[in-house]
């Protein structure tokens, strides 16, 4: 009895000539050759393959969504990075063998001459999920960090951060204070009474936690001042490329609502478009707080040019943060802000910049890795308003270093 479970076998006859014997005659007769194929998974003789045994295409895991603080970070990056407008920087980073990592920077600014650096190192313990980093810069301020990654939950990150500056940490500025002078002539005794409140100077910390998964991001942290605390707290929802977040700040000593920001995005790996709707001012409530409503768009058209576009407009006469950024427009205590930027990749080791604003300032870049770990930037701002005024002008220059 045949095996019911026994796949098909399929015969082939094919006609060749026979080959010759050992007399050197040739045999006009053609001789068969078999070609067996033993069922779809098997196959003799170049016999096809099944398609089973062809591994299913891989589907890309789709990506946490990013913190709040960076939607729209593509298009941020195609407008800051590289260009250091007045400035000669140099940035130096090893890393021991121990795994201790350094990083100690400093920057001139030409026009008023301040110079100002820092040193950081940061150790990690792999096994616990532990980073420490100590920071201190040269307006004496020191910073001491530990954060906790992938501990108690999945996904979950704790930090806390100390910041103090030495030289005024036994000193002491008088916040209220009163006097109050009492007399008794019959008993003969009088009394001097004050009352003050002080506050240190100069002794703040934070305390952050931020979650993530691949729906959703969040972020919450609180900073300690001498006034009273600052709590803010944000969350970053992901669908299908589609990002939504929102984020609050409020102050916990006047019990006021200071930030409230929303945000819609859509991101495909090569594409971005980022826009949001922010307020900032005492009271989310306040008409004199300032309205801020933005968008960027980001495109990677292909392995070697990228370009960005941003539009931002302030209702309440707000001025930008970087002004060398976009252009503006005045319009009644309104302003409007547009600028466009891309980067080019002229080979691995060198690429240029350029941007433009409605301010009509002109700003270009170019980078070059010199070797392994040594890299330059230069950069240039043009103020297309001023033409023939060099002090509108900015040159820049920074050196990078890493061992």
């Amino acid at each position: 009895m045949e095996n019911p479970c026994k796949p098909p076998i399929e015969e082939k006859l094919y006609s060749c000539p026979r080959l010759s014997d050992a007399s050197g005659k040739i045999d006009s007769a053609h001789a068969e050759v078999r070609q067996v194929e033993c069922g779809k998974g098997f196959g003799l003789f170049g016999g096809k393959k099944s398609a089973e045994a062809t591994p299913p295409p891989l589907i890309p895991e789709e990506m946490a969504p990013p913190p709040y603080s960076d939607l729209g970070k593509k298009a941020q990056d195609v407008f800051n990075k590289g260009y250091h407008f007045g400035l000669v920087k140099l940035d130096i980073k090893t890393k021991s063998a121990s795994g201790v990592e350094f990083a100690t920077g400093g920057s001139s600014n030409q026009e008023s001459g301040k110079v100002a650096g820092s040193l950081e190192t940061k150790y990690k313990v792999k096994d616990y999920g532990l980073t420490f980093t100590e920071k201190w810069t040269t307006d004496n301020t020191l910073s001491t960090e530990m954060a906790v990654q992938d501990q108690l939950v999945p996904g979950l990150k704790l930090s806390s951060a100390l910041n103090f500056a030495p030289q005024t940490g036994g000193q002491y500025h008088i916040q209220d204070s009163n006097v109050n002078v009492e007399f008794n002539t019959e008993q003969d005794w009088g009394k001097l009474k004050t009352n003050a409140l002080w506050r240190p100077l100069q002794k703040t910390g934070n305390v952050k936690a931020a979650y993530v998964n691949k729906q959703v991001a969040i972020n919450a942290d609180s900073d300690f001042r001498a006034d009273g605390p600052i709590v803010s707290a944000s969350a970053v929802v992901g669908y299908q490329g589609w990002l939504a977040g929102y984020l609050a700040g409020y102050d916990v000593n006047n019990k006021k609502l200071t930030k409230s920001n929303f945000a819609l995005g859509f991101t495909s790996g090569d594409f971005t478009l980022h826009s949001n709707v922010d307020w900032i001012g005492n009271d989310a409530d306040d008409q004199s707080g300032e309205a801020h409503y933005g968008g960027s768009i980001y495109q990677a058209v292909n392995a070697k040019l990228e370009y960005g576009i941003m539009v931002d407009w302030f209702n309440g006469g707000g001025e930008s943060d970087d002004k060398e950024n976009s252009g503006d427009g005045d319009n009644g205590g309104s302003k409007t802000l547009f600028g466009v930027g891309a980067q080019y990749q002229l080979d691995p080791d060198a690429s240029l910049r350029f941007k433009v604003n409605s301010n009509r300032q002109i700003g270009l870049g170019y980078q070059q890795r010199l070797r392994e770990g040594v890299t330059i930037w230069l950069s240039a701002l043009i103020d297309g308003k001023n033409l023939d005024q060099a002090g509108d002008h900015k040159l820049g220059f920074a050196l990078e270093l890493e061992a």
